[in-house]
């Protein structure tokens, strides 16, 4: 039935431009109506197996409705961004001095649940998904050359998996591990507005800069968002607008969260536990903050500038870093997803390690780097919230390990390292690494002598 099939395609690709919900039995009604105005002679029951047929014929697959996009308000964009012109040409600022913010939840201990059944099999029996739930939050610069240190909140004042260990992000916490006007605004005076400062006066350039968010409760007013000379501030996207335009929202969060969970897999792929559920109760937030200080320092500068192509591309702009005009949207949406495919595939590739037949979608890989959960309602007040230790009792400390058995292992790491061609600037961070451990190996050696024996016997 190709001129039938046909029809039912336009209609199809009509309601889906209008961003209509099109489900089965409505494509099977309507292909019904059109096979009777067609006035064909053989009888037509639009049955399942017909349907599955079609969908595979004309690429047409099942998705959830999910996102803000049909919620936004397109109109207010130029508006916005002809405001965030006058603002940036008063201040006479340059890219370097355009920022964006923006929080997401991260299940650090959360693994996909997928697996191969046999064919007597009707359901496949898991382990509880372990949903334990950090915020972190992303800020950089509009030429991706800024990245300010992520901020981390969790559910534990002081974990003890943090005792004599160095962070590499900012931490907070509250009850419920989500971002509160309290901890945004503490952040936004005591690291946004000192690293800014100090960026900025490494590349020669005054101390001004504008930081872009969206007008989420957890964000605190505009006037509680300026540094004290007014020049460091913060200036809010009008409403229904940050799905679109948000650069952080775009490839930045997503690719970070890639990396993450690369990093999350590798060090499950790497260990020797056959136990995964025990392997992965194990885990400490300090091996989650761990990984997403490595995930940070693996975005690119060029990803990040992409991202700002489209807030900062003004009308009649000649500015040649922002100078693609009219790019279509399916241009850009290619774009970002050309942006994901090398750590999708660096994701995949460690699945597989996991489990070598069972095989994963490019969308179940995005489903799972979504880290869907409500959010909260209204603003939360946590300044009264006391935990001394982590609330989650499976979070226990690991097995020391000697310094001799360190030392063992950074010789066998810098021997396999030589062999295999390593950077000379890696192979040094291990030799320093190496070292470091040696030099604690002997102190702990050291036997503290008594007077007495510095006198020879009389």
């Amino acid at each position: 039935m190709p001129r039938m099939e046909k029809r039912l395609y336009e209609w199809f690709c009509k309601q889906r431009c209008k961003n209509l919900p099109v489900t089965s039995e409505l494509l099977k009604t309507k292909a019904k109506l059109l096979y009777g105005e067609l006035k064909e002679k053989e009888k037509f029951f639009a049955s399942d197996g017909w349907l599955q047929n079609f969908k595979r014929r004309y690429g047409i697959r099942f998705l959830k409705i999910s996102g803000e996009k049909l919620s936004t308000n397109p109109e207010m964009i130029e508006p916005f961004k002809q405001d965030l012109r006058s603002i940036i040409e008063k201040g006479n600022l340059v890219n370097e001095q355009i920022y964006n913010v923006d929080e997401t939840g991260l299940f650090w201990r959360l693994l996909p649940d997928k697996t191969l059944v046999k064919s007597d099999e009707k359901s496949a029996p898991g382990r509880k998904a372990e949903k334990a739930r950090l915020t972190f939050l992303a800020c950089t610069n509009a030429t991706g050359a800024h990245k300010i240190r992520p901020l981390v909140i969790g559910k534990a004042k002081n974990p003890r998996c943090f005792k004599n260990f160095t962070l590499p992000v900012d931490y907070d916490y509250s009850a419920k591990a989500w971002m509160t006007s309290t901890i945004f605004e503490n952040w936004f005076h005591r690291t946004f507005v000192p690293e800014v400062r100090r960026y900025l006066k490494q590349v020669g350039l005054p101390a001004k800069a504008i930081l872009l968010l969206d007008n989420a409760p957890s964000h605190p007013p505009a006037e509680n968002l300026r540094s004290n000379d007014g020049n460091i501030f913060a200036f809010y996207m009008p409403p229904n607008v940050t799905p679109l335009i948000q650069p952080m929202d775009k490839n930045v969060i997503r690719i970070t969260k890639l990396y993450y969970r690369s990093s999350l897999l590798s060090s499950i792929v790497s260990s020797k536990s056959e136990n995964l559920s025990k392997l992965l109760k194990e885990l400490t937030i300090k091996d989650a903050v761990i990984n997403l200080s490595r995930a940070w320092s693996r975005l690119q500068a060029d990803t990040i500038r992409k991202c700002f192509v489209n807030i900062l591309n003004f009308e009649g702009s000649k500015n040649e870093e922002y100078s693609e005009e009219d790019i279509p949207l399916s241009i850009l949406k290619e774009r970002y997803k050309s942006e994901t495919k090398e750590p999708e595939l660096e994701v995949v590739s460690l699945l597989k390690e996991l489990d070598q037949q069972v095989v994963y979608s490019k969308d179940e890989i995005q489903r799972w780097n979504e880290d869907l959960e409500e959010e909260p309602q209204s603003d939360i007040n946590d300044d009264d919230w006391e935990s001394n230790e982590d609330q989650d009792e499976a979070h226990q400390e690991k097995t020391d390990v000697t310094s001799s058995e360190a030392l063992d292992a950074f010789n066998t790491v810098i021997r396999w390292a030589e062999r295999n061609i390593f950077e000379v600037n890696n192979l040094l961070v291990l030799r320093k690494c190496r070292d470091k451990v040696l030099q604690n190996n002997l102190a702990a050696k050291k036997v503290q002598k008594h007077i007495t024996q510095y006198f020879s016997k009389m």
